[in-house]
């Protein structure tokens, strides 16, 4: 995946340059989740002229200082795994700049097409075949309409030229693309995500439609039209549930109520099986909203009185901000960013002195009575297993060493059901041997694991939650 972000301005607004500069900075870097192995940007200025920088790295590292020399009408930027955007500085069509985020599934028979035609490659992967594609049209709008026939695909794309930037995103909808606009200016954004607007000066506007052509220029939509034929929209459903910010809001539900629910839905499974944890803590940082959702649901039901505790909250898990390590290209790559980007916080003998020290008596003579401590660990989802069974697991119970009183038992809680196959769509979901093709057997999968139980939400759940229905959902990766 990747994080996309392009602003158009009215050149006439006073103060422009500052709020410009700052808009596209802080945006493109809002984006930086999505993709941290690369970044750039695009600007398109007053004479039409356009200039492209792509880079290696962080984007609010490596802009920090020289977006101060770029200014213009309209811009592009990115974050993710290619160097991007992707710069024709020559083309019948002028000089074009692109960038994009999703997959192009039959990517490799097209440039085998295109190399059957003698037509050479600089880099040969999607943006590139889209380019190419796109610059075959009679101008930038028929050009996305050929290339929308003849791609497989889900994606977003921004394209700037001497008209100004171009919006489309693929006719499924599966990745989200929405408008902004300025409180303060004549001005409107377009990002992946939302959840920054609000620090930038704008207000949501809207979607961008799925299979809609629009241009931006100098501040408004100076032009929109669809490519013919109608896909049925199917927005990703791990999406919310992982890819994207906690702020990130589709259909007026934030991504962080999404996972804060969810957690809750595991939550009353357990407590309807009379399963009551002592501890419950997230895997940093993509459980931790839905930790926060399992724990509010026995706070909620201790006030009720339908319970005699609830679980009390220890994050001996901490994550080092710097890593994501499901966005590196290899399995060896990703399971050595998982191992270093997790940090335990020790302090277990700290933690039951406390217990002691709170009088939460229930809990601490059902501890005592059963020599066991009962750890919820909330996560996202389990996509291989490997990661939580040779990382995860051994530092916990490194932490409740020395205890032998104490038994530690660690239960896993996912709030995405199990994955059954890969993303095709847009590369969320990595290769590797999936824990369920591996262990079919739940049984087998806890012991893989070495945990004491497993357990996931069902689709129903999933489905509920989202608030969209079954039909407008991709659903297939656990389908």
């Amino acid at each position: 995946m990747a994080g996309l972000f392009g602003i158009s301005i009215d050149p006439n607004d006073v103060g422009r340059k500052k709020f410009f500069q700052d808009s596209l900075y802080w945006g493109v870097s809002y984006g930086s989740h999505l993709g941290e192995d690369n970044s750039g940007i695009s600007i398109l200025d007053e004479r039409g002229n356009i200039e492209t920088d792509s880079r290696e790295g962080l984007f609010i590292d490596n802009f920090k200082e020289r977006i101060k020399h770029f200014f213009g009408t309209e811009a592009i930027g990115y974050c993710g795994p290619a160097l991007e955007p992707f710069h024709m500085p020559k083309s019948k069509l002028g000089t074009v700049s692109l960038c994009f985020t999703g997959n192009i599934r039959n990517c490799d028979d097209l440039v085998e097409m295109f190399l059957s035609q003698n037509r050479g490659f600089r880099r040969a992967d999607n943006i590139e075949v889209i380019c190419k594609l796109i610059l075959q049209g009679a101008d930038i709008v028929d050009g996305i309409k050929k290339m929308a026939e003849t791609v497989e695909g889900s994606y977003c794309l921004l394209i700037l030229s001497k008209d100004g930037l171009w919006i489309f995103r693929s006719p499924d909808g599966r990745w989200s693309l929405s408008f902004g606009k300025s409180r303060s200016k004549r001005c409107l954004i377009v990002s992946s995500e939302q959840g920054g607007f609000d620090n930038l000066g704008f207000d949501f506007h809207s979607e961008v439609e799925p299979g809609k052509i629009y241009l931006l220029s100098q501040g408004d939509i100076k032009k929109e039209c669809s490519i013919s034929g109608e896909v049925e929209v199917k927005r990703c459903a791990f999406y919310q549930v992982y890819t994207s910010n906690p702020s990130h809001v589709v259909d007026d539900i934030p991504a962080s109520f999404v996972r804060e629910r969810l957690g809750g839905c595991l939550a009353a499974t357990d407590m309807k099986k009379e399963f009551l944890p002592h501890i419950v803590m997230p895997v940093p940082a993509s459980g931790n909203f839905h930790a926060d959702g399992y724990k509010s649901a026995f706070d909620a039901a201790l006030i009720r009185r339908k319970i005699d505790w609830t679980p009390i909250w220890f994050r001996c898990l901490i994550k080092y901000i710097f890593t994501r390590s499901y966005l590196a290209p290899t399995q060896q790559e990703r399971m050595e960013k998982a191992y270093y980007k997790i940090i335990t916080t020790g302090g277990i003998k700290y933690f039951l002195e406390w217990l002691e020290q709170q009088r939460l008596e229930r809990i601490l003579d059902d501890i005592k009575k059963n020599g066991v401590i009962k750890i919820v660990l909330c996560e996202d989802s389990v996509v291989r297993g490997t990661q939580v069974k040779s990382n995860l697991i051994p530092k916990i119970r490194r932490i409740f060493s020395g205890y032998d009183n104490i038994k530690p038992e660690i239960h896993i809680r996912a709030s995405f059901p199990p994955l059954l196959s890969y993303c095709p769509y847009g590369k969320t979901t990595k290769r590797g041997e999936l824990l369920v093709e591996k262990h079919p057997e739940m049984k087998n999968r806890v012991e893989f694991l070495r945990v004491d139980s497993l357990k996931y939400n069902d689709v129903a759940n999933l489905v509920q939650v989202l608030g969209v229905s079954e039909k407008h959902l991709c659903l297939d990766c656990i389908s």
